[in-house]
């Protein structure tokens, strides 16, 4: 004689099981799909040349400067050899044919003598090839918000969202 199952929990306990089987591998390839993304952009930044000008008063240090064809970044220290109440370490950022796609600040704010600070800027110009770093004491052309906005704000709001539309959804 058949054995009939009256409750029914072990079709569902199997469903389940399957269920969890198959978030367990949305998840790993979830990972693993993007650290392989990580890892290929990585590898396709490519190092920028960097010029200094009028750097009066601040050592600069720059430890990465890369770019993609799309954006890139430029990070390093900057040492100040008097005090700042309000300044600007203004980047302009040029293609190969010396073309000024534009220009990005750093703001150096309350900075006193002797004192070393960290910076990384972001940027997102097409094909940037070298760029200029200079001091300034005031913005001289028009600025958004934009940027001054760190990108690693934007990392976190898309985590945020996913995460918020997967419990939402």
């Amino acid at each position: 004689m058949a054995k009939i199952n009256i409750t029914g929990k072990g079709a569902e306990g199997n469903r389940i099981r399957t269920f969890g089987i198959y978030a367990l591998c949305v998840i790993v390839f979830f990972i693993f799909s993007n650290f392989m993304i990580d890892i290929i952009i990585k590898s396709t930044y490519n190092p920028i040349d960097i010029y200094e000008n009028e750097l009066i008063g601040i050592k600069l240090d720059i430890n990465e400067a890369q770019a993609t064809y799309v954006n890139g970044y430029i990070g390093g220290m900057i040492k100040s050899d008097e005090e700042m109440s309000k300044s600007f370490l203004k980047i302009d950022l040029y293609s190969k044919r010396d073309v000024c796609l534009g220009t990005k600040y750093v703001i150096l704010d309350n900075v006193s003598q002797g004192e070393i600070r960290k910076f990384r800027m972001g940027f997102k110009f097409t094909d940037v090839e070298y760029a200029q770093i200079s001091r300034v004491d005031e913005i001289t052309n028009e600025t958004n918000d934009e940027e001054f906005k760190s990108d690693n704000l934007n990392g976190a709001i898309l985590i945020a969202t996913v995460i918020l539309l997967c419990f939402l959804g």
